[in-house]
């Protein structure tokens, strides 16, 4: 284990966990600045204004962004130049359909009344794919540091200009709303040139990538959606049975707890690369550097969850207020919860490899819907800390769950004469 985790893998795993904390470190920034110098009607706004952006973003590549993981080592079956090429032209065309519809519901239907800066949700929306598009092709050519910094210089990017609208033109929530369009439109075409610049992108149009895509997409969509879900479950239900300041203790326990979540998509993002060209060898699965990273991906998972637990109980005094020491009885379970979501990530790795997104959609549905079930029993039966404890079980029941049904998928692909064939030749 220590000559697996000593080299390459660790390196790249402690550049995305140092830009991971940077960037969400550079993220805390906006909040004081939103609640200083916007009203709550204001705010509450610009909260429409990123649920329509969540709703637009799957539904403009319908997710296929998310596939390039598993085409870039399929490169005799599909060009991941091609692809991304396709990927774009593809968003390209649901754009300019979704533009003309919500044009013509602002304009056209006066039975509806949505805001006319709805149109520039889209276009946040193709810079939010952009975003996921690049971050992709550096994690798969193995170039954290450019992850990295690009990701940093466009948080940083997008604070100046919040200053910039915010406290020195004074312009509000139409400010935060045109500076994060005019963002977008800088990054879109930064995109495409570090697209072109490293060869990652060809202007053509592709069929067989398209479909591949669109496969592959259509299954993710309901994972992705279930996943933002799934962390708004027990504010909603917390909300419904006390109060809004029940609700905000609640909501701090669970967002001190995130910090693990931090490092497992950090270590995510580093194994994945690592994990597909095992899978990938044409020679021979080494089954043994699999079970070991497993192995340690586990268990640095779950000491970061106790370790970063006990750094927020003894620094407590220091940035929590007294009327939120409330907030850490959800501190441990919450990270808990999210120790054992990684883990998950971890055995997920596997099922994404094999393309079957639909079956990483049925888990999360899974867990989603038992997370909406056991914290409406729990809070019955135990008060507020049955919130906490329904996500700590509803993934775990996940993880056993995907644990089955991958280790029943491997067998059976291993048992296929025919893999051996192929690129992903096993």
């Amino acid at each position: 284990m220590i000559s697996l985790i000593k080299k390459r893998l660790a390196r790249h795993l402690a550049f995305y966990v140092f830009f991971s904390f940077l960037n969400k470190g550079l993220s805390f920034l906006l909040i004081p600045l939103f609640t200083r110098y916007l009203s709550p009607k204001d705010y509450g706004v610009y909260a429409l204004f990123l649920t329509g952006l969540l709703i637009s973003e799957p539904f403009l590549s319908f997710c296929s962004e998310y596939a390039i993981g598993n085409v870039y080592y399929k490169q005799s079956q599909y060009s991941i130049r091609e692809y991304v090429g396709t990927l774009l032209i593809l968003c390209i065309g649901f754009f300019i359909i979704q533009i003309t519809c919500l044009g013509t519901v602002i304009f056209a239907v006066k039975s509806f009344v949505i805001p006319k800066y709805f149109l520039l949700v889209p276009i946040v929306a193709m810079s939010s794919i952009m975003l996921n598009t690049l971050g992709w092709m550096w994690q798969m050519t193995e170039r954290p540091i450019s992850y990295g910094i690009f990701n940093s210089c466009y948080i940083s990017l997008n604070l100046f200009f919040q200053i910039i609208v915010l406290v020195f033109f004074k312009l509000g929530l139409i400010g935060i709303l045109y500076s994060q369009t005019i963002l977008a439109v800088i990054n879109i075409f930064a995109g495409v040139y570090i697209l072109i610049r490293n060869k990652w992108l060809s202007f053509c149009f592709n069929k067989e990538c398209l479909k591949f895509g669109l496969k592959f997409g259509m299954g993710y969509i309901p994972n992705l959606l279930a996943m933002r879900v799934n962390d708004s479950i027990g504010k909603l239900f917390v909300t419904q049975k006390f109060d809004l300041v029940s609700t905000g203790i609640y909501s701090l326990g669970q967002k001190l707890g995130m910090v693990v979540n931090v490092y497992s998509m950090s270590f995510i993002s580093a194994y994945r690369p690592w994990l597909f060209k095992k899978l990938s060898a044409v020679d021979c699965l080494d089954k043994r550097k699999i079970a070991l990273s497993i192995a340690f991906a586990y268990i640095s998972i779950t000491l970061f969850a106790f370790a970063g637990s006990l750094c927020v109980y003894f620094l407590s005094d220091i940035f929590l207020g007294k009327n939120f020491k409330g907030a850490l009885a959800y501190v441990l379970w919450s990270a808990s919860a999210y120790a054992i979501n990684g883990l998950y990530g971890i055995i997920a790795q596997f099922i994404y490899y094999t393309g079957k997104s639909w079956i990483l959609s049925f888990h999360t549905i899974f867990a989603t819907c038992l997370n909406a079930f056991l914290t409406f029993l729990f809070l019955n039966k135990f008060g507020m800390i049955g919130a906490a404890y329904a996500p700590t079980i509803a993934w775990t029941a996940t993880l056993i769950l995907a644990v089955f049904v991958t280790l029943k998928l491997w067998k059976n692909r291993l048992s296929q004469p025919e893999s051996h064939s192929k690129t992903l030749e096993l």
